[in-house]
């Protein structure tokens, strides 16, 4: 039986910390893109129910239908920032969640979301029948519907 030699070893452990090395950015890239996928998904759904609420009323206040779609979907939707705080929140700025403040002059609701550092990932401009959304991967180009 052959004895492993010190080299030997010394390489084993300089591939192992390289792999390390390379592995752990690239496992917080993959969370990065979760977590948006998850504020997407959120976002989307706010959205389409404000939208939806415009539309049964046309006369509704946004900050009567902020508030009414704020307090619905805090008893579904999961932060995916930290599972203890409400995923909405009402004109407070906050990290790792989405802020919700509304216009009833301008008949307009904007949710933005930033993350636990306090950068922007999102912001949706809702200003029935349409909205503007602006994700963090995308700087440059921005969704309208």
């Amino acid at each position: 039986m052959k004895k492993i030699s010190v080299i030997e070893i010394a390489v084993i452990i300089f591939a192992l910390t390289t792999l390390i090395i390379y592995c752990i950015p690239q496992l917080k890239k993959t969370d990065e893109k979760e977590i948006l996928a998850q504020v997407k998904a959120s976002n989307a759904v706010f959205t389409s129910k404000v939208i939806e609420e415009f539309a049964k009323n046309k006369n509704a206040k946004p900050s009567a239908v902020a508030q009414k779609i704020t307090e619905e979907l805090n008893t579904t939707e999961i932060n995916p920032y930290d599972n203890d705080t409400e995923l909405y929140v009402f004109n407070k700025n906050c990290n790792a969640c989405s802020n919700v403040e509304y216009d009833d002059n301008l008949k307009m609701i904007i949710l933005t979301t930033l993350d636990k550092k306090g950068a922007l990932v999102a912001r949706t401009v809702i200003k029935p029948p349409s909205y503007v959304t602006y994700y963090k991967e995308n700087k440059d180009k921005k969704e309208q519907n």
